[in-house]
């Protein structure tokens, strides 16, 4: 009797920079299209469309929006006769000096590139997370602050001591300098711990969460924290607004359509004037649906409005005279026997 091993696969190895650098920058289902992609790929298997789609158990719509991202971070290239190529990623430094990232984006992904480089070990020199000869914006908190401050994470947030935690905290305040910062951190676990409990885990995979998101959006110091939160409600009054007008329930637009929303605060500097427009649109009678309209029937609305040629509104060009309604009266009457039918 002769056995083998069935259904064996390679292992797929996968480099850092494409968890900790680029799926920050394009988000989890593009980067699972690609993961899946370059497995199938390596284990010799042949991949179409529909057989990604159907493994994945996504909709076209979404596999294809996500081919999109990658072909704009140069994770794949769609060329011709059909053949999408799979590309590997490049190193962080590459990326930032790539073309691939537009300048507006490159403040999101600096302060990835440091977090990488300081888990192995420190910044490169030539990172362009770095200056020389410049000091640090914020200096280092002292080992004292840190011990202090892990003391009381662990106290009154209700961390568990292990060595993962110790780990999780050296390179939280690597990351983050701003002794401000970090109590609010701390401030910011405390009140989730306080309003839902731990839930039987350890409250640090939140705080873990808070960091990275800090992370992503280049928050730095207490006062960039301040400016983000202060533009973060300045677009939830606008989302607010938009779902009180449109029937929804609280917190049920989309992130589709909360990034339609945040186009339509840069076009009008107040809800008010917003509510104004989404109330026009409303009214306009163009919707021939059931129901409220919704986002994307506005935005399409919004935009008619803001074109050259707004729209017109209806009107009539034929005008009834008074005596051509006392002649369609006479010709719809009948009369019965009085003698007076027309000749």
């Amino acid at each position: 009797m002769n056995f083998r091993l069935q259904g064996t696969e390679n292992h797929t190895v996968l480099d850092p920079e494409l968890l900790e650098i680029y799926q920050p920058l394009m988000g989890f289902e593009a980067m699972a299209v690609w993961i899946n992609l370059y497995h199938a790929l390596i284990n010799g298997q042949s991949v179409s469309e529909s057989d990604m789609i159907q493994r994945m158990n996504i909709s076209i719509k979404s596999f294809r929006s996500a081919l999109q991202e990658l072909a704009r971070f140069g994770l794949v290239d769609e060329g011709g006769e059909g053949i999408c190529s799979v590309l590997m990623p490049l190193n962080p430094d590459q990326l930032y000096k790539s073309e691939l990232i537009p300048e507006a984006e490159k403040k999101r992904l600096r302060p990835l590139i440091e977090a990488f480089h300081l888990k192995r070990g420190g910044l490169d020199k030539k990172s362009p997370g770095k200056k020389e000869k410049k000091e640090p914006r914020v200096p280092r908190i002292s080992e004292q602050q840190a011990d202090e401050l892990t003391t009381r994470f662990i106290n009154e947030c209700k961390f568990r001591p292990t060595k993962q935690l110790r780990e999780r905290f050296d390179l939280w305040f690597e990351q983050v300098t701003d002794i401000r910062l970090l109590e609010e951190l701390l401030a910011r676990t405390k009140k989730k711990v306080a309003l839902e409990g731990t839930g039987g885990t350890c409250p640090s995979a939140y705080t873990d969460s808070i960091v990275r998101q800090w992370l992503v959006q280049g928050i730095q110091s207490y006062e960039d924290l301040l400016r983000q939160d202060k533009l973060f409600h300045e677009k939830q009054e606008y989302h607010r607004m938009v779902e009180k007008e449109l029937g929804r329930a609280y917190n049920t637009l989309t992130p589709a359509e909360k990034e339609i929303v945040d186009n339509w605060s840069q076009k009008w500097p107040s809800p008010e004037e917003l509510r104004s427009e989404i109330k026009k649109a409303i009214l306009s009678g163009d919707f021939q649906g059931r129901g409220v309209p919704g986002v994307m029937f506005i935005d399409k609305w919004l935009r008619g409005s803001q074109s050259e040629t707004p729209k017109r509104a209806k009107t009539y060009t034929h005008e009834h005279k008074a005596s051509d309604l006392r002649q369609a009266i006479k010709r719809k009457t009948v009369s019965f026997g009085d003698g007076d039918d027309d000749q």
